[in-house]
């Protein structure tokens, strides 16, 4: 019987679609469908494997791909796609037998051996992690990335004069390579060599603008140097792009203690250990913050959350009230308030009025409040 190939495309872009659009259920249904209609069709089971993946679905995709294999065990898509669940689930000793297996039908497979090697040196595994590089190497030698590799894992061993002798072989095959220039200057951070590493980051960011890590590099490179203003505004730039990056806040925590901001500077590392849910740290530079400048908002603000992550709840009412004493204007902080009244502590009241009163500084948070508490908040005089 033929396949209705039309039908076919159609439901799979179907598919697709309905995975991004977050609906899981109709993505699986619309690739089932596609299979009965060419159940002989393997590819089409790897695209589905593809699917359960992004979907989180690990065992429906072992199974989809352990079908396919049983077809044809040396399709080497199917191969690494199983090999890549075994890594995420720490089955080392399986991941590697299947990269072995892959090898074995290519050995001039470069992108297994580059995996190989990632997995040994996650797991600290450097010479092993080396030697998959150097049978790569045997193959191309002249592949920028394969070289890259290898100066990554040199640089995580320790080895930094290997390491930059490996990046200056991946930049002669092509010298503007953002990825090689990142890790350059990676290198000679390490190395301190901060100068070096400051030029060669901004040389990287005009290969690619918008790298948020190469920017928190970069600042981090000025900071040692005490260039600090510099430093700040690198880790500006990161901050406008991700709010919710630690190392952000920790640079430029560190960058506002160095120009004698201590009370700012020690919130935002607290800040940065609260993201890192690292609780006891952030609870302690937030204190510390307090004593600096007792009257600083941001840091009862930001202890505030802090508690409620904590669950102590009274408490974090106590460090909220304490911001706004400080800055009547804080509205995120009216809200966090008026929300935990409600949520947490049974003050209905009260909170509706605490969130009545961020209206007054911007409008459109009404439409930010969950839908149940609109009407009530309408119903409620503003704070004076």
């Amino acid at each position: 019987m033929a396949v209705d190939s039309a039908r076919l495309s159609r439901m799979k872009q179907k598919g697709w679609s309905m995975l991004d659009a977050g609906r899981s259920d109709e993505a699986i249904a619309a690739f089932k469908e596609c299979i009965d209609l060419d159940p002989s069709n393997i590819e089409l089971k790897v695209e589905f494997g593809v699917v359960l993946y992004k979907l989180q679905c690990f065992d429906a995709c072992l199974e989809v791909l352990d079908e396919v294999l049983k077809i044809n065990p040396n399709y080497i898509l199917a191969l690494n796609n199983k090999a890549r669940i075994m890594v995420d689930r720490h089955q080392d000793k399986e991941a590697m037998a299947l990269y072995r297996q892959i090898l074995t039908i290519d050995p001039k497979h470069i992108r297994t051996w580059i995996k190989a090697a990632q997995l040994m040196s996650s797991r600290e595994k450097y010479d092993k992690a080396d030697s998959c590089i150097q049978e790569a190497l045997n193959v191309n030698d002249k592949d920028e990335e394969l070289w890259r590799e290898r100066a990554i894992i040199a640089r995580k061993a320790g080895d930094l004069k290997k390491a930059l002798e490996y990046i200056e072989k991946s930049l002669e095959q092509k010298a503007t390579d953002f990825e090689s220039l990142r890790e350059c200057a990676n290198i000679l951070a390490a190395d301190k060599q901060y100068a070096k590493a400051s030029e060669t980051y901004k040389y990287a960011l005009k290969q690619n603008k918008d790298d948020i890590e190469c920017k928190i590099s970069l600042g981090f490179s000025d900071l040692a140097l005490g260039k600090i203003k510099d430093a700040l505004d690198a880790f500006e730039a990161a901050f406008k792009a991700d709010k919710n990056n630690a190392r952000v806040w920790e640079g430029r925590g560190l960058a506002f203690i160095a120009q004698g901001e201590n009370a700012r500077g020690l919130t935002n590392r607290g800040t940065a250990a609260m993201i890192n849910k690292n609780y006891d740290e952030a609870l302690s530079f937030f204190d510390q913050a307090i004593e600096d400048n007792p009257r600083y908002p941001e840091a009862w603000s930001n202890k505030g959350v802090l508690l409620e992550k904590l669950e102590r709840f009274e408490e974090a009412a106590d460090a909220y009230r304490h911001a706004l004493e400080l800055d009547n204007n804080a509205v995120v902080c009216m809200h966090n308030l008026g929300m935990l009244y409600i949520y947490k502590l049974d003050r209905r009241y009260e909170g509706l009025r605490w969130l009545k009163n961020t209206l007054k500084y911007d409008q459109q948070r009404w439409f930010k409040l969950p839908s149940e508490l609109r009407s009530a908040v309408d119903q409620v005089e503003f704070m004076n």
